[in-house]
């Protein structure tokens, strides 16, 4: 695996070089094309494509940052860099409800390779996927995420999911409730107010409910 990254560093570094080279042999002007075509390349590898790929996924295009997290991953110079683009992908196909497509990814995961922050993220995939189907299970994987990394917004939510998921609805809405932030992303948000109005609902309490769902369906708007 380490050489397969050295290999695809090695490109990466050689690119500019190798297309002003191809350039060069028609002339200066063609060298110049090449060189700035060379070093968009690695901009658009190195910087766009991340940015690019975490933008879809907060605005709910799980598809889109699918495609974008699995080229990183096939592009990634690190084993660092290729897990978390794997774990991302994962992350999306859990959004898309593709459960398992999700499973057989995090089945190629070897978790003693983990350190503490991607051990959330696994952690926080496996409570996704186990919600529905055993809570309580779900809510033990994300205890021990929320241990590792309690400052994630993504991992709290999935918190609050099991917590109502096994019918804590007060510390549910509290966990939510502190979640609320301007700077969580949109589609985290609507999902925010779509829990708390499952919660107020199963409180008895539809007003809050329909307040929290109205939020909920101006935050999903396109």
């Amino acid at each position: 695996m380490a050489a397969r990254h050295a290999l695809r560093l090695g490109g990466w570094l050689a690119l500019p070089v190798a297309t002003t080279s191809l350039g060069a042999i028609a002339g200066p002007i063609p060298a110049l094309i090449g060189l700035t075509g060379g070093f968009l390349a690695l901009l658009y590898g190195a910087l766009w494509l991340p940015r690019a790929a975490h933008s879809a996924f907060d605005r709910g295009r799980h598809r889109a940052a699918r495609r974008r997290y699995r080229l990183l991953g096939a592009t990634a110079v690190s084993a660092v860099r290729e897990r978390a683009a794997l774990l991302s992908r994962i992350g999306c196909l859990v959004a898309e409800h593709r459960a398992d497509a999700a499973e057989q990814l995090l089945a190629r995961i070897d978790v003693a390779d983990l350190d503490a922050a991607e051990r959330a993220v696994w952690l926080n995939n496996r409570a996704c996927l186990a919600i529905e189907r055993d809570p309580a299970a779900a809510l033990a994987l994300i205890e021990e995420a929320s241990a590792l990394r309690p400052d994630v917004a993504a991992v709290q939510h999935t918190r609050a999911q099991a917590l109502l998921g096994v019918g804590r609805l007060d510390e549910a809405i509290a966990v939510l409730d502190a979640l609320r932030s301007p700077d969580l992303p949109r589609a985290l948000e609507a999902d925010r107010c779509r829990d708390l109005a499952r919660a107020w609902e199963r409180k008895g309490q539809p007003e809050y409910a329909a307040d929290y769902a109205a939020r909920a369906q101006l935050m999903s708007a396109p």
